[in-house]
Formats: C-alpha cells, sequence, structure tokens
C-alpha cells in the first residue's frame, strides 16, 4: 500500500490502476518522464527530420558543391572564350605548381606570418587577460576599447595602416624624424613589409586571443591558486604552474582557430602592400586571386587554394594530435 502511494505521487500507474484513471496519473506525470517517454516512442525525432533535411542541403549545397567544383577545375584546362569550357588537364595543373617557385614562396611568407603573428597575439593576448583578470578601475571600459581592432572591417584596417606607414606622409615616420631616427621603408622594403603585415595581424586579431582567455580565466577556480599563495609560491610560479595548465584547453582552442584563420588572411594584405614589393608579402591566398582573377588562370588558382586547403589541414590533424598528448600530460 505505502508503495502504491508513493508509485501515485510520482505519477508512475501501476497495474492495478485503471486505465482510466491511468490516463489521468500519466496527463499530471513529471515533465522528465514524460520526455522519456516521448524520446522512447521517437515519433518527435522521425517528424523532426523534414525541418532539419533543408538546413543540411543548404550547409552541403554552399560547402560541398564549391570544394568539388574546384577539385574539378584544378584537373582540368579552364577556357572563358564563349561560355565556361573544361578540357582535362591530368596533372598538368599540379606539376606546375609543384614546379612553381612564387608558389612556395608564398607558402614560405604565410608560414612566416602564422607563426610569428600567432605567437605575439598569444603572448600579448595573455598579459592583457591576466591585467583584466581582476577587478581594477575602469575594467570593462578597457575590455570594450582592447575589442574595437576585431570589430574592424579587414578593408578598413588595410587601409588605416596603409596611411599609418606611409613613408611620404604618414605619422609614424614623422614621429621618427622628430626625435632623430632614421625613417623605415615599412612598404617598400623587402624586409620590413613582412614585418608591417605581422604587427597589422597582431594589432587587429590580439583581441580574439585576449576574450577568449579572460573567459577561460574567469572560469578558473580560485582553490588551486590559494592553495599555492598558502604554500608561498610566487607570482611566476603559480603562474607557470598552476594558472597555464589550467589554461591549456582553451589555449589550445584559441591558438588553433586563430592558426586556421590566420591561414586565410587577404583583404588586409590587399589593401597595405598588394603582394609586394616584389612577392614578399604575396600570401597563399593573395595568390590564388592574382591567378585565378586577374591573369584568368582559373584553373591554376582553384590548385593552388586546395593545396593551401591540404596542407592546413595536415597541420591542423598534426596541431591536434601533439595537443591531445600534451593536454594529457597536463591532466595527469
Amino acid at each position: 500500500m505505502v508503495l502504491q502511494k508513493v508509485r501515485s505521487a510520482m505519477g508512475v500507474p501501476s497495474a492495478e490502476t485503471p486505465i482510466a484513471d491511468r490516463d489521468l496519473v500519466e496527463a499530471a506525470a513529471p515533465p522528465r518522464l514524460a520526455r522519456r517517454r516521448m524520446v522512447q516512442g521517437s515519433p518527435a525525432r522521425a517528424n523532426g527530420w523534414p525541418f532539419v533535411i533543408p538546413a543540411i542541403m543548404l550547409l552541403l549545397l554552399l560547402n560541398i558543391f564549391p570544394l568539388v567544383f574546384s577539385v574539378v577545375m584544378s584537373f582540368s584546362n579552364v577556357s572563358t572564350d564563349n561560355g565556361l569550357h573544361l578540357a582535362s588537364a591530368t596533372l598538368a595543373n599540379w606539376s606546375q605548381l609543384l614546379h612553381s617557385g612564387d608558389f612556395w614562396a608564398s607558402m614560405k611568407f604565410t608560414v612566416f606570418l602564422v607563426v610569428v603573428a600567432v605567437t605575439g597575439e598569444f603572448v600579448i593576448g595573455l598579459g592583457m587577460a591576466l591585467l583584466l583578470w581582476r577587478k581594477i578601475p575602469g575594467g570593462g571600459f578597457f575590455r570594450v576599447l582592447f575589442t574595437i581592432p576585431m570589430m574592424l572591417a579587414p578593408v578598413a584596417v588595410g587601409f588605416m595602416f596603409r596611411m599609418l606607414l606611409n613613408e611620404q606622409y604618414g605619422p609614424i615616420d614623422s614621429v621618427l624624424k622628430s626625435i632623430g631616427l632614421p625613417k623605415v621603408l615599412w612598404l617598400s622594403d623587402t624586409t620590413a613589409a613582412p614585418f608591417s603585415v605581422v604587427v597589422m595581424d597582431i594589432w587587429q586579431w590580439t583581441p580574439l586571443m585576449f576574450l577568449l582567455l579572460l573567459a577561460g580565466l574567469q572560469a578558473m577556480p580560485e582553490d588551486a591558486i590559494e592553495a599555492a599563495r598558502i604554500d608561498g609560491a610566487s607570482g611566476l610560479r603559480i603562474l607557470w604552474d598552476v594558472i597555464l595548465p589550467m589554461l591549456a584547453p582553451i589555449s589550445v582552442m584559441a591558438v588553433f582557430l586563430r592558426m586556421v584563420l590566420a591561414f586565410t588572411i587577404f583583404g588586409e594584405i590587399y589593401l597595405l602592400t598588394g603582394g609586394g614589393p616584389g612577392t614578399s608579402t604575396t600570401s597563399t591566398t593573395l595568390l590564388a586571386y592574382f591567378q585565378g582573377f586577374q591573369t584568368f588562370n582559373i584553373s591554376y588558382g582553384s590548385t593552388i587554394s586546395l593545396a593551401l586547403l591540404i596542407f592546413v589541414t595536415v597541420i591542423a590533424v598534426i596541431y591536434l594530435s601533439v595537443t591531445r598528448v600534451l593536454l594529457h600530460k597536463v591532466r595527469t
């Protein structure tokens, strides 16, 4: 009798309950039990597919079709005379790619940009996040101020840095001249121009790293840090042995996200240097644009884009495999 009362209070009908009363009990059942019955019956799952299929088809249309079309063009010779015509070229485009000095130069610059810029963004972003981790006067204002560069359009960032680094009337060279320092050829020297692109990228995308790392710091439990302080650990020791290991998962994700995005840089370089002087700042995406839309060698431009996609995929797989092992060691 007691068990029957408990089952009735929980909304679970018993075998002795009449059918009419059992329907009333099920109607008054808690939402958790009702959801369980709905999932077990699975009509909701089956009826939900018509609403999901259009979104899946749209994603496939926007992503898979351009990729397949690029693969087809990379193994073809594209002619734009009287419409778009494809003629078989087998591996001619890929052979040209592997023997192209411009392609390997663009890959060298792209890898240089990704390594130096992402490293600088992580170090500076971590410093900014540690600075605003604790409550300081005006902390909210500085958080908003630090995120402004990330909100600007790439075209605006490239044009702004082109004005700042202008070698004739740019304000930076004017300041250097006023304090007795020599003028720097920021955009016309093959050594200085790549670093100008790196500085621009760091200025624009450090806020993204700052926001991700700050979110990780704010979600970090205070117990471990307080225990380290009680044990007499210094600030640098706490940072190295406690904060950075606990921040490792969000750091891996932030670096991965920024690394993949940095490989696709285009608009900022196009506005700042146009790929020059010479080809010293020509990224792989910029080279693909020049080949596909300036010389109208669409098949070779597609081959360059696919080669970059394959390279980034391999780098991403290696990065995730290595960081997975490192994260496992950090946890243990």
